[in-house]
């Protein structure tokens, strides 16, 4: 009973003496076993030693040394030589020498070195415990960092050597006093106090790693986060930036999930310069954004949710390094889904951030309902779909519009015996507008219509398919011939229906042989035309493809629904096709184009390419894009971009990246920037410099540096938030 007592109680002293997870005397009902060259009892003396290679395990707990004493007079537990702990977590104690009294809480360590469950290490010439549930520790290192396997006595990549050093295990703090940070041996700082969580802590309040950035815009750039722990499921994130040419502003997020939902509010505010232009004029404003969006998940068919997004100023985020976007979208939805049924309840605002927006003419859209039903495969395989929409639309300057609208459709597939698909659709699409301030094109000066305006087209779409297969070892070959004949009535899209989902269109290959080319619902494809291609395509067994399109189309009419400049302005629309080759894991290739159809003429001209190792990547894209009479103030536009990423080892990686517009009377570049980035277990510095070389309103070209150094352990655990 005493050599079981003695075991037990060593443990628990051990435990409580190495363990940075605890805060106090555990004690275990699982059973013991011990083992040792010699164990003896001392009756007259009152004491116990198990000598010669000890070994006493419990449960997942593992006692090493080469001598253990109780006394019981004593009420004392001392270990020597080799002494080593393993805890259940992972944690490893060593020690040359191991003293506990008082009830096993108070105790004393003699070289002391313990390897923590993240892998960190803490050593110390000696450790005395107090009250059971704090350790104080002298001349004391401190290093989340992996040893050098080749030199292991060479000093890690960055450590803390302290005078003192408490773990305090109740607030699961360690706190360092005379504290200096070392990188590779080197003294790189000084802290007269400095404290940290030990590695059981998941979540804490502190200051985060600091943002240290340079513009020409707005002058040196640092930011300071401060992270506040809420709760297990809700914190703040606040961070001071200082810049040295405009001031300060303070941003925030808050983040708090919920049973069924999250919710997440970013923003800043800030008194800063104001303008006239580019020239300041030395008095400060209160300028700031809001980034809030939330989800939620009401029941097994329904979420909810809703995104709120605006800015003080149009040049706001860009100026103060805050972001780029060209609209800001705010967004209110609940949406259900059941079976093959989608309803979608929506509500959106917009701010516009580009220099041709006019805040007044940015639409309301409340509601915005969208309704989509698909049914089961019939008898003969046919299906029935629907497609509903429900809208209101409002300017404070302009057109304003409300919309009911549904496209109910049925589609037979078919499959002969020889492998010819044919596919027949019909489609009705019926709606009705209610229209205010509307230009009247046959008044374009001053005329605005308001008024009903309808329509129903009725349409039918007949498709055949051909794919020929054929097998020679490896090697596959498709060849598939396709062709499809549209049946509409002419006209169906009457200049009082104003178009505000479908003003952009190009006419390509992913378009072309849809029975209505238009991705809203303002715009309808009448008219009959024919669509033909031709698709090949070879695959091989070790993954190396090549798959080709190419298509045309054929009006029996002249349609002046689609714009100048789209691809389908004459009975022949242009060409369209598409290239994409694999000859092999490190190779990518891609070609999108349409040719006019009079002189084949490049009227797009689209090509991206990814090549390389994994350690060595190139990625690259061109695109050339005719001008167009409906968009003259953009002209011809040739843009070239390039990315180069390199993995030079597991740690060190890096990226270079330049944009060059090719259509300007001189070539010039748009953007370039080179990143660098390491990381490793401990530590972790991210790099980049980017240049704009376009102005925007009062903002002139601009060269960005910013650095993030990033200690694990010292403000932030995850550096996978950084790209490692």
């Amino acid at each position: 009973m005493r050599r079981l007592l003695l075991a037990v109680l060593l443990l628990v002293a051990f435990s409580c003496a190495a363990s940075a997870q605890r805060g106090g005397l555990r004690t275990s009902n699982e059973p013991v076993l011990i083992k040792a060259d010699q164990l003896t009892h001392h009756q007259d003396l009152g004491t116990t030693v198990a000598s010669g290679s000890v070994e006493i395990v419990q449960g997942d707990r593992i006692l090493l040394a080469d001598t253990v004493t109780y006394s019981e007079r004593e009420d004392k537990v001392t270990a020597s030589g080799n002494v080593s702990l393993t805890e259940a977590t992972g944690e490893v104690m060593f020690a040359d020498f191991v003293e506990l009294t008082g009830g096993m809480r108070d105790g004393y360590v003699e070289n002391l070195r313990s390897l923590l469950a993240d892998n960190s290490r803490l050593a110390a010439n000696a450790a005395r415990r107090v009250g059971g549930n704090r350790k104080e520790m002298t001349r004391a290192v401190y290093s989340p960092c992996e040893l050098c396997k080749e030199n292991p006595s060479r000093a890690p990549l960055w450590q803390i050597r302290a005078i003192k050093v408490v773990h305090d295990e109740v607030s699961r703090d360690i706190e360092y006093t005379d504290a200096t940070l070392e990188m590779w041996g080197v003294p790189v700082a000084y802290f007269p106090i400095l404290s940290h969580p030990d590695p059981s802590v998941r979540q804490r309040s502190g200051l985060l790693a600091p943002k240290l950035g340079q513009s020409g815009e707005v002058g040196a750039i640092v930011g300071i986060p401060y992270y506040w722990a809420i709760g297990p499921s809700q914190d703040l994130t606040v961070e001071p930036i200082f810049y040295s040419s405009e001031g300060a502003l303070v941003t925030s997020e808050y983040r708090q999930r919920v049973a069924k939902g999250l919710i997440d509010v970013k923003g800043s505010f800030g008194y800063l310069d104001q303008r006239e232009g580019r020239a300041k004029t030395g008095e400060q404003n209160l300028k700031g954004h809001v980034d809030a969006s939330a989800r939620f998940d009401l029941t097994d068919v329904w979420r909810a949710g809703g995104d709120l997004r605006r800015s003080s100023e149009r040049l706001y985020l860009k100026r103060y390094k805050l972001g780029d976007p060209e609209v800001l979208t705010s967004r209110a939805f609940a949406e259900g889904f059941h079976g093959r049924d989608y309803l979608a309840l929506n509500a959106y605002s917009f701010q516009g951030l580009r220099a041709t927006d006019i805040r007044d003419q940015s639409p309301l859209l409340a509601p915005l309902t969208y309704y989509s039903f698909l049914s089961e495969p019939g008898r003969y395989g046919g299906r029935y779909s629907i497609d509903a929409s429900a809208m209101s639309l409002t300017r404070d300057v302009g057109a304003d519009s409300s919309r009911l609208a549904m496209t109910s459709g049925w589609t037979l597939p078919y499959t002969s015996r020889s492998g010819e698909i044919y596919t027949l659709s019909t489609l009705l699409y019926t709606d009705g507008y209610w229209t205010a301030d509307v230009p009247d094109p046959s008044r374009p000066a001053s005329g605005f219509e308001d008024g009903f305006a309808g329509r129903v087209v009725p349409q039918m779409k007949f498709e055949w398919r051909y794919p020929w297969v054929r097998r020679d070892g490896s090697l596959r070959t498709v060849i598939e011939p396709i062709a499809d004949i549209v049946l509409s009535p002419n006209g169906g899209n009457p200049a009082r229906i104003p178009n505000e989902d479908s003003q952009v269109f190009e006419l390509d290959e992913t378009n072309l042989f849809e029975a209505n080319r238009f991705a809203g619902f303002d715009r309808v494809s009448t008219g009959q035309r024919i669509d033909y291609g031709l698709k090949l395509a070879f695959y091989s067994g070790s993954g190396r493809s090549a798959t080709m399109l190419l298509a045309q189309s054929y009006a029996f009419q002249r349609n002046t629904t689609y714009v100048l400049g789209s691809g389908v302005n004459e009975d022949w629309s242009d060409y369209v096709g598409r290239l994409t080759v694999t000859p092999g894991p490190h190779l990518d290739l891609i070609y999108r184009f349409r040719l006019d159809e009079d002189n084949f003429a490049l009227r797009r001209n689209e090509i991206g390419i990814s090549t390389g190792p994994s350690w060595l990547r190139f990625d690259a894209s061109y695109l050339q894009v005719a001008a167009r009479p409906d968009v003259p103030q953009i002209g011809q536009r040739r843009e070239l971009a390039t990315v180069v990423t390199a993995r030079l080892n597991e740690h060190w990686s890096s990226q270079a990246r330049l944009v060059r517009d090719l259509g300007a009377a001189h070539d010039k570049n748009r953007l370039a920037g080179v990143t660098f980035n390491y990381g490793d277990e401990c530590f972790a510095v991210a790099f980049d410099i980017t240049r704009r070389y376009t102005a925007d309103g009062s903002l002139k070209p601009d060269t960005t540096a910013f650095i993030r150094l990033v200690f694990k352990n010292l403000g932030q655990v995850d550096l996978r938030g950084l790209g490692f």
